[in-house]
């Protein structure tokens, strides 16, 4: 304490003080360095200052300051692989004024780029940057598809066909191909075929069940129903570039199934026919086909099959009696399968099979109902129809339940 009172000043000037610090700064840095030098290599490491960039898919290692890298003393990793080569690199001193490059092209990936120093006998990293481009495809690997046996259920499904809708987006998004399998031979046949035709291109195919393939246009051959990822591989073998694409087909029964949404408005006897083919009065099929009737007592689906000595028909019938004024979705089933009726025939009303089906014939062993190619609607003045379907093989329990569901509050 001063004689006045104050406090008595030991300490050095402010000034004096910031030259302390800085000077210890300095030296500490020093001391960190060598620390660090020592550590990772006894011998003499290049300190370099090397910019990364990348400029629409050129890959540039400017350096600007410090040591020389000497050539084949040092290593450019692109992705973790050596590319000093693809720099022109190999024989070249890295020295401060010389910029580096190389084209990838912005369709590849490029995750890191790294310049290493291998003089010394260890991988000391001189600069490194990370990148976050997933690139590409560069090589069109597009194929199309095309079912050789069996049919071609793909535009029933997909699209407006013969005034039918098609089915709902639930249904018809699961796949981009839909196949049914040959009634007499139980398979199917699709050949693919890619779209690049070149004398250096390499293919590779999977079927999705065990098929493969290396041709530009392979056939796989499906005997079983079911859901199947057919990929395409494809290799530029001048230039190494590849490309991948994939479809999903779906492989499904012969049959048929009529969908449709239905309201009776008055109390009239008579109601909606959705045919292949009927006779004048619109009542009874001919010649074989299908019909799926709506009236005021309930819902019927009728299927005419037709072998060489005669007509026989068979039927199912809901015992679900319809509201005036009430929109029903109807869906009649028939598989080309079965020994008798109830396995042949299905029907459902607002997506449920109906507790007490009544069936009519039996026995529809060796007959096959007609695929015709004309079909009509009879409409009874006192019915609406929103729309109906006909799809070329049978929906499953869940496909009928999720379609309904899906329209219920806007029947198509």
């Amino acid at each position: 304490m001063g004689k006045n009172g104050g406090r008595a000043d030991y300490g050095v000037t402010p000034i004096i003080a910031a030259l302390l610090i800085l000077a210890l700064t300095l030296l500490m840095t020093g001391i960190i360095v060598a620390g660090v030098m020592q550590m990772g290599n006894p011998h003499s490491t290049p300190i370099a200052g090397i910019t990364i960039s990348d400029n629409f898919g050129v890959i540039s290692l400017a350096h600007f300051s410090g040591d020389t890298l000497p050539a084949g003393q040092y290593v450019i990793l692109v992705n973790g692989v050596d590319q000093t080569q693809a720099f022109h690199a190999e024989n070249l001193n890295f020295s401060p004024g010389i910029t580096l490059t190389w084209d990838l092209g912005i369709t590849h990936p490029l995750h890191r780029v790294t310049v290493v120093y291998t003089g010394t006998g260890e991988s000391v990293v001189i600069a490194d940057k990370q990148f976050y481009r997933e690139g590409e495809v560069e090589v069109n690997a597009a194929f199309t598809t095309l079912i050789t046996e069996g049919k071609n259920a793909t535009a029933q499904v997909k699209t407006e066909i013969s005034d039918t809708k098609p089915l709902p987006g639930i249904i018809a998004d699961r796949a981009d191909y839909w196949a049914v399998l040959n009634a007499e031979s139980g398979q199917a046949t699709v050949r693919f075929t890619a779209e690049e035709n070149s004398t250096d291109r390499a293919y590779s195919w999977t079927s999705g069940n065990g098929q493969t393939a290396d041709t530009r246009d392979p056939a796989f051959i499906y005997n079983t129903t079911g859901f199947y990822t057919v990929r395409l591989d494809i290799q530029n073998t001048t230039s190494g570039d590849t490309g991948t694409s994939s479809k999903i087909i779906a492989v499904r029964n012969p049959g048929v199934t009529a969908l449709t949404w239905v309201k009776r408005n008055s109390e009239n006897l008579t109601g909606v026919y959705i045919a292949k083919t009927k006779n004048d009065l619109g009542l009874v099929l001919k010649d074989g086909g299908w019909v799926l009737q709506n009236y005021f007592a309930g819902f019927e689906f009728k299927v005419v099959f037709n072998n060489s000595s005669m007509n026989t028909y068979n039927q199912i019938r809901s015992g679900v009696l319809m509201v005036t004024g009430t929109w029903y979705h109807t869906a009649g089933v028939v598989n080309q399968s079965g020994t008798n009726t109830k396995e042949m025939l299905r029907i459902y009303v607002n997506g449920e099979y109906p507790p007490s089906p009544t069936y009519q014939g039996d026995d529809p062993t060796g007959k096959k109902y007609l695929e015709l190619t004309t079909g009509s609607i009879h409409k009874n003045p006192s019915f609406n129809i929103s729309s109906y379907s006909e799809v070329p093989f049978p929906l499953s329990d869940t496909e009928i339940k999720s379609i309904y569901t899906t329209e219920a509050g806007d029947p198509r």
